[in-house]
């Protein structure tokens, strides 16, 4: 019994009352990473090289100022960050000092910075994210995709989408409220119009917060 109350006193202990684990999706989330993969190579199959899109951050991408502004203020009273991509982890250490170099603090690859790529089951692609949220404990994930919200809801954790840069849309419409480019059928209803409704209310098609974040984009 006694042994009980001990780790059980331990376990409090550990989770520091007060302290949020907080976490945070990196591309179109973090980084305006949009121009890294338009740029990237594609194997015979078009398969993209994520191993080349993780060490080429530092010539394409750039942080979105807002995020970097709400990762600082976390930071500054005591909330522990961490940083979930899809993205697979080849070359993931150059991705870390990248990030490293523009956040201002150090991000160590399997630390707090994780590779959650993507899994195939049936011929369709899901989400592996909500492992890592798990192992993590997570109290918040902010991230922009539908998949996001997804993993965070499977974890059990506080989703909060961050508003995708219109640029960003007019690009990579798939996996954003379904697919606001190819609305008017079952699987993709919303509009960009529908968007907007959403962005107003400040509550996402799962639920979930909306951060509705404004910054003036990437240069021209």
């Amino acid at each position: 019994m006694r042994v009980f109350v001990w780790i059980l006193a331990a376990a409090i202990g550990a989770a520091q009352p007060g302290i949020l684990k907080v976490g945070f999706d990196i591309d179109d989330t973090v980084l305006y990473s949009r121009d890294v993969f338009l740029n990237a190579p594609r194997n015979d199959s078009g398969k993209l090289d994520y191993g080349w899109v993780n060490k080429h951050d530092s010539e394409y991408s750039i942080v979105i100022p807002p995020t970097v502004t709400l990762i600082n203020y976390f930071r500054a009273h005591g909330h522990e960050v961490y940083f979930i991509t899809a993205r697979p982890g080849m070359n993931g250490e150059t991705a870390a000092s990248f990030l490293t170099d523009v956040l201002g603090f150090e991000i160590i690859k399997d630390k707090n910075l994780f590779f959650a790529p993507k899994e195939t089951i049936n011929g369709k692609r899901f989400t592996t994210k909500h492992r890592v949220m798990n192992n993590l404990n997570l109290d918040l994930y902010y991230g922009d995709s539908d998949t996001d919200m997804i993993a965070a809801i499977k974890a059990g954790v506080q989703p909060v989408r961050i508003v995708r840069h219109t640029s960003s849309v007019e690009q990579y419409g798939s996996n954003y409220f379904g697919n606001t480019l190819n609305q008017n059928s079952d699987k993709y209803p919303f509009s960009g119009g529908d968007l907007q409704i959403f962005y107003d209310a400040n509550v996402g098609i799962f639920g979930e917060s909306i951060y509705p974040i404004i910054w003036e984009g990437p240069p021209e």
